[in-house]
């Protein structure tokens, strides 16, 4: 049975990275920073794992349908292999591409104005990294840390504004019992991890204290698994400011939700559960920090899927924005398949 894990997974699959309901994904979706003049209308940035691209979709906040990206980052130059998980640091207009086919992440500085056969600004890879075939990222703004998911591994990057090149991590976290990390969500505000694990019969989500202090073979404080859960194949998290721990599930195809992120454990029943016709493959997800509207990149349906206000959506429901068709350059199964997502609700 083929798993998000075996997607690189790339949640996104596994498909990053690399943030009123606001994602704690912190600086990846909305709150702080600001492009100038004018009200916002969104920018959101989609991966395409075969495809080797970055597409940039404007007027985020309303966009539907079969609308053309306004920019495309592609070409030998971008250094793009095989790009899954995004996380963007909204303030300082960077983005951060986990690319296991480059084994880096590749950093791109004013990224709402890139567009072409650009070289990234910062590539972190080489030997000293461990990098491997990164799949998902979180950023730590505060403490401007980078964490990178890595096969069994986490490896947490110090100076993440100007890491570059061959650089070793600081820190190397461990999960043990050891097991492929599909997806990583770091809740800075309250230094709080949290970690996917896919593993056919053993989905669950753990959840790891004191992250910045984590090192080595780590015990999870927490885990969310069992039959009640409705955990299928876990990749994506993200947690909103309500406290609600919001999941991407692969298969079968479903977002599940939890509220006390902090302290919920053990086989639980989620508080929401939604399945969709538009929904076939979810990879990775983030959040409008205004309304809680989740976007959802899908991987077998080549599209992004759009729920409004996630943490109130329950049962077998349309999406209601879906951004698919020919113009929207995200391709078909097999080819140029969207993995991961970035929002910027302040451009």
């Amino acid at each position: 049975m083929w798993q998000r894990v075996s997607l690189g997974l790339g949640f996104l699959i596994l498909l990053f990275s690399g943030c009123v309901i606001s994602p704690r994904r912190d600086v990846s979706s909305g709150g702080g920073g600001g492009g100038g003049g004018g009200t916002p209308t969104g920018k959101l940035y989609v991966t395409l794992d075969s495809g080797n691209a970055i597409l940039r979709f404007d007027n985020a906040l309303t966009a539907t349908g079969n609308v053309s990206p306004a920019a495309t980052i592609a070409g030998t130059s971008t250094s793009l292999l095989s790009p899954r998980s995004l996380v963007l640091d909204v303030s300082s207009d960077r983005l951060f591409v986990a690319d296991p086919g480059a084994n880096a992440v590749l950093v791109f500085d004013t990224v709402s104005t890139k567009t072409g056969n650009i070289a990234s600004n910062r590539a972190i890879a080489g030997a000293l990294t461990n990098l491997i075939s990164p799949i998902d990222l979180a950023l730590d703004g505060g403490r401007n840390l980078l964490y990178v998911a890595d096969g069994g591994n986490i490896f947490v990057f110090s100076s993440a504004s100007t890491a570059n090149g061959n650089v070793a991590p600081v820190r190397i976290i461990t999960p043990s019992p050891a097991f492929n990390i599909n997806g990583i969500f770091l809740e800075a505000a309250t230094d709080r991890l949290f970690v996917s694990d896919a593993t056919i019969g053993a989905d669950a989500v753990k959840v790891f204290d004191n992250a910045s202090s984590l090192n080595g073979s780590v015990a999870a404080a927490r885990t969310i698994t069992g039959s009640n859960t409705q955990l299928g194949q876990p990749g994506n998290l993200i947690v909103d400011s309500t406290g609600r721990l919001i999941v991407s599930n692969f298969s079968p195809a479903k977002i599940t939700v939890y509220s006390n992120a902090a302290t919920t454990s053990g086989n639980v029943t989620p508080s929401g559960a939604v399945t969709s016709p538009d929904m076939s493959g979810p990879s990775q997800i983030t959040l409008n920090a205004s309304n809680g509207d989740l976007y959802v990149a899908d991987t077998f349906s080549a599209r992004v899927v759009v729920f409004a206000n996630i943490g109130t959506a329950n049962g077998n429901v349309s999406a209601n924005r879906n951004i698919n068709g020919s113009n929207t350059q995200l391709g078909t199964v097999g080819i140029a398949e969207p993995r991961g997502l970035a929002l910027d609700t302040t451009r």
